[in-house]
């Protein structure tokens, strides 16, 4: 999951500085996979789901710091024995002689953590199995920790079953099996480690340059910017392949293409010698859509094939009905039904004048006085007993009719497909003619010259056309056979094509991005490196101590290829390299400074850091430097550091420097005692009774014990409200902002004591309730601090003040 701070980094650069192309959302896409870039590039990803997805969504681990670890039958602790340390920020020492155990916490802790220990990778077999206590061979560790906002504190365990090996352990959260990723730490662990052992520290720059690099890019959240340009890097190369295996596949389709002699050939290859490929075109030859032109020799074949052939069995039924209707008209031609008809015809010609005249002079002969109104009805009464007697006559002249219109309908112009086939590759030229003599017949209503037409011209133009029909058929499938090959690897490679051509803008588009995202990645790690390098600055100014090698600028450069960090130095102010010049004490100085900042990173859930023997090969100055370093980081984190050289904390007696020292001892049987020698609260005590042991300090000398007093007093007091804070499930930030408010003694007595730094006027009604023995101590730090007088026993007045302490952290 990318980070969320990241992320609205590079959100504000898209609206500062777009990508070309609307590319915004292909940068974003990136950080989310491989399938919301292709979504991006189809406009189906909205962008505001990525920071959604990676902003509020995303609820980082909580903060915790360390508490304690338990360690039993692991490394050189035999029984049981727990290393308590306080929560909060502050510094631990952990000290012992070498063989006393006291790295077996810090290892321990790695094994909780990680499941694993550096120390034992890429070592021989025998350093793996002395994990195991040879005393004690039941094995356990276990490491506690205070969380923000949990009253009770975590606990985190592995267990091995007796008999098992070292990778044979069971991880247990809160006493349930479970694994490390539940909680959240896994990315913190690799981003943040909050551990750094002895090896570590003395191997950390014997790494290659680039997994220095990765290393500190990781806490940017660099490795983000760099897994989204692999994202977009990949997306484009998988669509340069898709347009390069197309191109390359296209000269073998286009020779091919070359040696068809297709109509359909040269359309395809027009289509592809275009700057843009026309694969619609292409396609639409494949399917035959191309076959639609009327121009196209497909086109004239299919139509020549697909002429209609006259049906011999019409036609012969056609030629017989017009034969044997004029044969039926004939016979009653000089028949009594064929003169009635005659005559009815003739008698309805005279009506219809008569209609028209009004004399009664007969028109054909001039005969006066014969065409009365009596002939009218009379001529009428034989007009239809004439038409009944001639119904036969008219019966086989419609008969005759019909069978000529039916005969005329065979005869037809040459059809167009006929006409157009000019050019097919078919000899259509004596179809043409045949069709032509066939259409010449006469407008009049001669049925047996129709006959004698349809019975001369009709079976050679049926043979005509079948046999055009079968050529065309022919040289269809001639041309089919020929035009299958290249047709197949046209189909084969158009997948190819269409893909190709959208993968070329979708590459196009992502190379934009890429860009974008490249210059980006320079700008932001520059940027957010800026911070980790000045640290580093200032923690080498400390360790170096007299060194005569200054540190230049620490520079991240490169980014997928050639990544390293530059560590470039100045020795007496000549130029060198870092790695070639420096002692293995100032490289560990260096390791150190680098190690530090990168563990405290604010992002980190991890409050605490824990070292392993950081003073081996640092001379006595550097150690001083170390003692500050350390103590600034102490500021803010709980710094634990694990010792055999007492010089350190020697170094931050010196210095003043308030730490907490836990001894480290090693009894027969591996028995380890743990034993703390030097705290805050302690140290003023001590330092209190040192002065007043002391038989050679003036008088005026003894005016510092009230001073040791209250400070430890104050120690203490802050030491048991910050317990008690915690304990009750506040955050850090609102364990120090109570820690604030104290400005005096009796302050500091009421928040330890009354839960209230405001009720300072309760606190000596309530130690003569409580602690009667307390009063006259308080008391005496109240007045002695300003007077520098004691009054009394000064042994026993800081007695009651050890007494005091213990009895405020024990609440």
């Amino acid at each position: 999951m990318p980070d969320a701070a990241l992320l609205g980094l590079v959100v504000d650069r898209i609206d500062a500085r777009p990508p070309a192309d609307s590319g915004g959302a292909l940068v974003l896409a990136a950080f989310s996979g491989p399938a919301a870039v292709d979504a991006a590039l189809h406009g189906d990803f909205e962008p505001s789901s990525a920071a959604g997805a990676n902003g509020a969504g995303a609820r980082p681990p909580s903060a915790v710091y360390l508490t304690g670890i338990e360690v039993e039958g692991f490394r050189g602790v035999g029984p049981t024995t727990t290393l308590a340390i306080d929560a909060g920020p502050g510094l631990t020492l952990v000290v012992g002689r070498n063989g006393s155990g006291k790295s077996s916490f810090s290892e321990a802790l790695e094994m909780v953590l990680l499941g694993t220990n550096k120390r034992w990778e890429q070592r021989v077999k025998v350093w793996r199995d002395g994990w195991q206590n040879l005393h004690h061979r039941h094995t356990r560790v276990v490491a506690r920790f205070a969380v923000d906002g949990r009253k009770q504190p975590l606990e985190v365990a592995r267990v091995w079953k007796d008999g098992e090996g070292l990778d044979g352990s069971t991880l247990f959260v809160d006493g349930k099996p479970a694994q490390l990723d539940a909680l959240g730490w896994a990315h913190p662990l690799s981003g943040y480690p909050p551990l750094l052992s002895h090896n570590e520290l003395e191997h950390a720059l014997d790494r290659e340059q680039s997994k220095l690099y990765d290393a500190l890019a990781a806490i940017l959240g660099l490795g983000d910017l760099a897994e989204a340009q692999q994202v977009l890097q990949k997306a484009r190369l998988a669509r340069e392949r898709e347009v390069k295996d197309a191109r390359e596949a296209l000269p073998a389709l286009r020779g091919l293409l070359e040696r068809t002699s297709d109509e359909r050939a040269a359309l395809v290859r027009s289509a592809l010698a275009a700057k843009v490929w026309d694969l619609d075109a292409v396609s639409a030859t494949v399917g035959g859509d191309a076959e639609n032109d009327e121009r196209s020799v497909l086109r004239k074949l299919r139509d020549l094939a697909g002429l209609p052939v006259l049906d011999r069995d019409r036609l012969n039924a056609a030629i017989a009905g017009l034969r044997d209707a004029h044969a039926a008209a004939e016979r009653l031609r000089g028949t009594d039904a064929g003169r009635a008809h005659e005559v009815a015809a003739l008698l309805e010609q005279a009506l219809a004048v008569h209609a028209h005249a009004e004399d009664e002079r007969c028109p054909v002969c001039g005969t006066e006085g014969v065409l009365t109104y009596q002939w009218r009805l009379q001529a009428r009464d034989q007009v239809v007993a004439l038409h009944a007697e001639a119904e036969a006559v008219r019966t086989s002249r419609g008969m005759l009719e019909n069978a000529v219109r039916q005969a005329r309908q065979l005869v037809t112009a040459p059809l167009k497909a006929l006409r157009d086939g000019a050019g097919a590759g078919i000899d259509i030229a004596p179809v043409i003619a045949l069709w032509e003599r066939w259409a010449e017949v006469s407008a009049d209503d001669d049925a047996i010259a129709l006959a004698s037409n349809l019975e001369t011209h009709g079976p050679p133009l049926i043979a005509a056309v079948a046999d055009l029909r079968r050529a065309a058929a022919a040289e269809l499938e001639r041309l089919e056979r020929a035009w299958r090959p290249a047709a197949d690897a046209i189909a084969l490679w158009l997948p190819l094509g269409r893909r190709a051509q959208e993968a070329e803008g979708d590459a196009n588009r992502l190379k934009d991005a890429e860009r974008w995202l490249r210059d980006a990645h320079d700008e932001l790690r520059d940027e957010r490196f800026r911070p980790i390098a000045g640290a580093v600055q200032e923690n080498w100014t400390e360790l170096r101590q007299d060194s005569n090698v200054s540190l230049g600028d620490l520079r991240l450069l490169g980014a997928q290829t050639q990544r390293r960090l530059s560590l470039d130095v100045k020795v007496d102010g000549e130029d060198g390299s870092a790695l070639g010049v420096m002692s293995q004490g100032e490289l560990n100085c260096l390791a150190l400074s680098l190690f530090l900042p990168r563990a405290s990173m604010p992002e980190s859930p991890f409050r605490f850091v824990v070292i392993d023997d950081p003073v081996q090969a640092m001379d006595p100055a550097k150690v001083a430097g170390l003692a500050t370093v350390l103590a600034r980081a102490a500021r803010e984190r709980q710094v634990i550091v694990l010792t055999h050289d007492t010089r350190l904390a020697d170094a931050m007696r010196a210095l003043d420097i308030a730490a907490t020292v836990i001894e480290v001892v090693r009894r027969e049987h591996s028995v380890v005692e743990l034993r703390r020698i030097q705290d805050p609260v302690q140290r003023y005590i001590e330092d209190a009774f040192a002065v007043a042991m002391s038989r050679d300090v003036p008088a005026e000398a003894l005016r510092v014990i009230p001073g040791f007093c209250r400070l430890a007093l104050e120690a203490a007091a802050s030491l048991a409200a910050t317990r008690r804070l915690l304990h009750q499930g506040k955050t850090y930030a609102e364990v120090q902002a109570v820690l604030a408010k104290p400005t005096t003694l009796n302050m500091w007595l009421a928040l330890a004591l009354l839960n209230d730094p405001e009720r300072s006027g309760d606190v000596i009604g309530f130690l003569q309730k409580q602690f009667p023995w307390a009063v006259d101590a308080v008391k005496e730090c109240n007045r002695g601090t300003h007077s520098g007088k004691l009054s009394g026993d000064v042994k026993e007045f800081i007695r009651s003040v050890e007494r005091l302490t213990r009895k405020m952290l024990e609440r």
